[in-house]
């Protein structure tokens, strides 16, 4: 009797310890995908700099601003299909390197060719680090994969929060802005080589999690089926308000509001820190119906993107629904979408359809600041927004409630053994 105590007790310590080191490798992969957030919400902050410095149009601009995500989408579904066969650990670690080496490249451009490539090329990278991370979110924790997607954007917030802050400052008090791309770079070449000493293959590779104490169950066993398609379209959507909202907020408040690059900073970073809740967009994705969620979060960004874009200039009413359209698209629809697709099939494809949603979400987010800022240029920026933002949201919440929940797959316990009962 004491020897089964006793091997109980160690084997309950060395399940605890387990839990804390999967728990501290999880937060290292996760500081690969902050530095890459920073960076991305930085960039629109320092856009005003780099058009004066190289005398790039407002549509020049707006490329440069959105760009990167064309080298996140092409390379989404690849990695998505590779991902499932190649080690995870290493791909972000690839991921990693490649989008710190081009952060730092762009700032030795010479004109807008050259920066478009090292733009597309930091998407390259950051399209194979986020892909891997959502598909070992999904894996390595089955009985909360919205809540462990959720987290992954939990990283996106901090980042928004850091970056456009500190990227600001350092702009407003040097006038440089190649230095706060210079700092992001280095600090992801340092996590890279972290994530290489210490990422462990037990919690990142697919069939370390063979035996999990979880099974996935339904879903669809292909990926033409009304659910996956209709979240498809969705995600499509998505990326043009998403990104069409973050790749242009910050020059819209600098030329049309007046702010100064360090207020704009401040309200871009808060508008990014509603991902903070992206923790619990997943846990509702866990608990309720898409049906019911993903409805809600379209209907409320369409909201505040009219707010933002048709209201006042009063700093206050700016931070209101800067956050509002944060939290409801950051740590709402985006967590949905995510989480949804890969519900949406049988588990063994989770990173098949990881690729789907980086790749559906980010390709037509490269050209929606091109968009935006053309409609802008064109008419107005209450126009843009109307149309891009308002009118979007609102063919995504229709989509939503299209959806047929009882055909997502659900979790689990796993099968006990017959010859060990028996």
């Amino acid at each position: 009797m004491s020897n089964t105590i006793e091997s109980d007790t160690t084997s309950g310590r060395a399940g605890t310890e387990r839990s804390y080191a999967a728990g501290a490798i999880f937060v290292l992969l996760l500081l690969a995908y902050l530095v890459n957030a920073m960076d991305r919400q930085v960039f629109p902050v320092l856009l005003v700099a780099v058009r004066n410095d190289y005398g790039f149009s407002t549509t020049e601009a707006g490329l440069q601003s959105t760009i990167f995500a064309l080298g996140i989408g092409v390379l989404g579904l690849p990695s998505g299909y590779f991902i499932d066969r190649v080690s995870r650990k290493w791909t972000v670690f690839a991921g990693t390197v490649i989008f710190s080496a081009a952060t730092g490249l762009t700032t030795l451009s010479f004109g807008i060719w050259d920066m478009t490539l090292w733009r597309v090329l930091s998407g390259v990278g950051e399209s194979m680090q986020f892909t891997a991370l959502i598909a070992i979110a999904a894996t390595a924790f089955p009985a909360r994969r919205g809540m462990a997607i959720g987290t992954i954007n939990i990283c996106f917030a901090l980042g928004a929060l850091i970056g456009p802050t500190l990227g600001g400052a350092l702009l407003t008090r040097t006038g440089q802005w190649r230095l706060p791309e210079i700092v992001f770079a280095v600090l992801g070449g340092i996590v890279a080589v972290a994530i290489a000493v210490f990422a462990r293959p037990w919690l990142t590779e697919r069939r370390a999690h063979a035996r999990n104490s979880h099974r996935v169950v339904g879903g669809a066993d292909t990926l033409l089926n009304r659910n996956t398609v209709l979240l498809v379209v969705m995600t499509v959507i998505g990326g043009l308000v998403d990104f069409g909202f973050l790749g242009m907020y910050g020059t819209y408040m600098q030329t049309a509001l007046h702010y100064t690059a360090a207020q704009a900073g401040l309200v871009a970073g808060i508008s990014g820190a509603g991902a903070l809740l992206s923790f619990y967009g997943g846990h509702l994705g866990d608990r309720l119906s898409p049906r019911i969620v993903l409805p809600a979060s379209f209907a409320l960004t369409g909201v505040a993107g009219a707010a933002v874009f048709l209201g006042p200039a009063n700093m206050a009413w700016q931070v209101v629904f800067a956050l509002m359209f944060g939290i409801a698209f950051s740590a709402g629809a985006f967590v949905l979408l995510a989480g949804s697709l890969v519900k949406s099939v049988e588990g063994r494809r989770a990173g098949l359809t990881a690729g789907i949603f980086v790749t559906g979400i980010y390709i037509p987010a490269a050209f929606a600041g091109l968009l935006f800022s053309s409609l802008a240029q064109s008419w107005s920026w209450g126009a843009a927004a109307l149309i891009q933002i308002v009118l979007g949201s609102a063919v995504a919440t229709v989509l939503a409630l299209l959806l047929q929940p009882s055909r997502f797959s659900t979790v689990l316990p796993a099968r006990t053994s017959v010859a060990a009962g028996a």
